[in-house]
C-alpha cells in the first residue's frame, strides 16, 4: 500500500478514482464558490474584545478568519484532502498559507507565510501565533524567504530541475519536506486577505504545483442591501464577500457546500 510521510491514503470507490484520470490537473477540476459574510455582530464583538487593549493586543478580522478556517477544517477534515499520484490522501497536519506584505504599498515587498495550527486552537491562541509569525515575517528570518534568496544563487537549468524534482518525488509518493514544509503550495488552504489593500475578493486560480486544493479570498468590506431570510426585512449592512476555488475531487460538493456555510 502506498504511504507517505504528510498524509494518510483514503480509500475511495472506483467511480471516484475514475474522476483522477479525466481530471488529471487541478485546474481541470476547479469549483467556484461565493458567499457574503455580514459583519454586523463581528464588529460589535471585536470592539468589545479590542476596548481597553493596546494595539500589539488588538484582536482583527484576518485572525478571526483564520480561526474559523481551523475550526472549520477540524470539523470537516474532509476538505484537508489532496490528490496526487491519482490518488486521494488526508493531509496530517492543518496548515494555513498567506501572503504578507512587509508595507503596505504598491511596492511593497511580498512573503509568503505558512502556519501550523493544532485542532484545538482557539480565538486566543490563533491570535498569538499569527501575531508571531507575521512580526518574524516582516522584521525576522521567513524560511520561505531563505528559499527564495538560495535560488538567486542557483542558475536557471539548476532551478528548472530542482523543481522538477520537488514534483517527480511528490507524485511518487516521496516529498522533499525540506522544501514542501516552506513552500505555501503545500498547504491545506492558501487565504488572500484582498480586503487589506482595498481590492475586492477574486477567484483565484489553484496552483497546479504543490497539493493545496482551496484558494480562499477575502475581498473589501463595504455596505451592502440584506435580505432577512424569516421576516423578508431588508437593512443595510457591512458585509464582505467570500470567493473560494476548490479542487473539486478531494470532496463532492454535497460535503464543500456545507463546509464553506459552517466557515461562513
Amino acid at each position: 500500500m502506498p504511504r507517505r510521510p504528510d498524509a494518510e491514503l483514503v480509500k475511495t470507490t472506483k467511480f471516484h478514482e475514475i474522476e483522477f484520470h479525466i481530471m488529471r490537473k487541478k485546474t481541470q477540476s476547479e469549483i467556484h464558490f461565493q458567499t457574503q459574510v455580514d459583519l454586523t455582530h463581528t464588529h460589535e464583538f471585536l470592539e468589545k474584545y479590542n476596548r481597553d487593549k493596546d494595539k500589539k493586543e488588538k484582536l482583527t478580522l484576518f485572525q478571526i478568519y483564520l480561526t474559523a478556517a481551523v475550526r472549520t477544517i477540524t470539523l470537516r477534515p474532509r476538505i484537508n484532502r489532496f490528490v496526487s499520484g491519482r490518488r486521494l490522501w488526508q493531509r496530517n497536519r492543518i496548515v494555513i498559507a498567506f501572503v504578507v506584505k512587509k508595507d503596505k504599498t504598491e511596492g511593497g515587498e511580498e512573503i509568503n507565510a505558512m502556519i501550523e495550527f493544532d485542532p484545538f486552537d482557539n480565538l486566543a491562541a490563533v491570535q498569538k501565533i499569527v501575531n508571531k509569525e507575521i512580526y518574524e515575517a516582516r522584521y525576522g528570518v521567513n524560511k520561505n524567504e531563505q528559499d527564495v534568496e538560495l535560488t538567486k544563487k542557483m542558475p536557471r537549468w539548476f532551478i528548472k530541475f530542482l523543481f522538477w524534482l520537488i514534483r517527480w518525488t511528490d507524485e511518487k509518493n516521496m516529498p522533499m519536506t525540506m522544501f514542501t514544509n516552506d513552500f505555501p503550495m503545500w498547504s491545506s488552504v492558501f487565504l488572500a486577505h484582498l480586503g487589506s489593500i482595498g481590492v475586492p475578493a477574486v477567484y483565484h486560480h489553484l496552483f497546479e504545483y504543490g497539493t493545496t486544493g482551496i484558494l480562499l479570498t477575502i475581498g473589501q468590506m463595504h455596505k451592502a442591501q440584506v435580505v432577512d431570510q424569516e421576516t423578508g426585512k431588508v437593512d443595510i449592512r457591512q458585509v464582505m464577500e467570500l470567493k473560494v476555488v476548490i479542487d473539486d475531487r478531494i470532496a463532492s460538493g454535497s460535503y464543500t457546500g456545507p463546509t464553506i456555510q459552517l466557515m461562513k
